[in-house]
């Protein structure tokens, strides 16, 4: 396993850890104590975090070639995935609400982090799948 896949796993069990957590807190608050203070259980996403310091943790490997042109098309290939999530995000959280509350309706610029900040998760999420779903195939004499 190379230093990427490594990374990759490192995001995808914290987002999910943070995303499970997260739920499960904003449920047991919104049945306890309400709708406003449900919320601070989305705090509980700030444990995606840990997932920046994948690069510190791993370092380089070793050997003399680490990254060649099938690593830089792997990268490409989940970069493109990682966009694609992001504005999918986006334009989910956007149109929703238009959908569901119609076209005379508004929302508060308050949102707009949030909405940022899942778009964000959304993609390194993605960015992390699309990266252990391309080195999936190879073996451990292949590496």
């Amino acid at each position: 396993m190379n230093r990427a896949q490594k990374i990759a796993w490192l995001f995808v069990i914290t987002i999910s850890l943070a995303t499970l957590v997260s739920c499960i807190a904003f449920t047991v608050a919104y049945f306890m104590v309400g709708m406003p203070k449900a919320l601070a259980g989305l705090g509980f996403m700030g444990i995606a975090g840990i997932g920046g310091f994948g690069p510190l943790v791993f370092g380089k490997d070793k050997g003399n070639v680490t990254f060649d042109e099938r690593d830089q098309q792997i990268m490409r290939r989940a970069a493109l995935a990682m966009f694609g999530a992001s504005f999918l995000a986006v334009g989910a959280v956007c149109m929703i609400p238009f959908f569901i509350l119609g076209p005379k309706a508004s929302i508060s610029v308050s949102w707009l982090p949030s909405i940022f900040g899942a778009a964000g998760i959304c993609a390194f999420f993605a960015h992390s799948v699309a990266i252990l779903a391309q080195y999936g195939g190879r073996k451990e004499e292949d590496e």
